[in-house]
C-alpha cells in the first residue's frame, strides 16, 4: 500500500470551535478497507446504540461527539459520517474538525 493511501486510512476528528478554541483531539478514524472505527469512544464521542433509552445522550442512529472544551456536540447519522470521511480522505484531508458539522 502506497504510503499516501495509508496516511488517508486514519483522520483525525478534532474541534476547535470553528477557530474559538485550541485543537483538542477527540477520536481517531480508521478508515481501512477491512475496518471502519474510531478510538476512545465514551470518552469524546458516542457511536449509535440500537438500544439506548430516549432519556440518555446517545442515539440510536447517529453518532454524538463532545468536546469537553466547548460543549459542542453535533450528531451525524451514522451512514452519512462514514461518506463524509471517505469522501474527506479522497480529497487528501488527514484531519476534520467536527465544529464544522451544523
Amino acid at each position: 500500500m502506497p504510503e499516501d493511501d495509508e496516511q488517508r486510512t486514519f483522520i483525525a476528528i478534532v474541534c476547535t470551535d470553528k477557530g474559538q478554541h485550541r485543537r483538542l483531539r477527540l477520536t481517531t478514524a480508521r478508515l481501512l478497507p477491512s475496518e471502519r472505527g474510531m478510538s476512545f469512544a465514551l470518552e469524546h464521542f458516542a457511536p449509535p446504540m440500537r438500544n439506548a433509552a430516549p432519556s440518555s445522550m446517545v442515539s440510536r442512529e447517529s453518532y454524538t461527539f463532545i468536546c469537553p472544551k466547548c460543549r459542542r456536540s453535533p450528531l451525524i447519522k451514522a451512514e452519512a459520517w462514514w461518506r463524509l470521511l471517505e469522501a474527506w480522505a479522497e480529497a487528501g484531508h488527514d484531519e476534520f474538525d467536527i465544529s464544522l458539522l451544523p
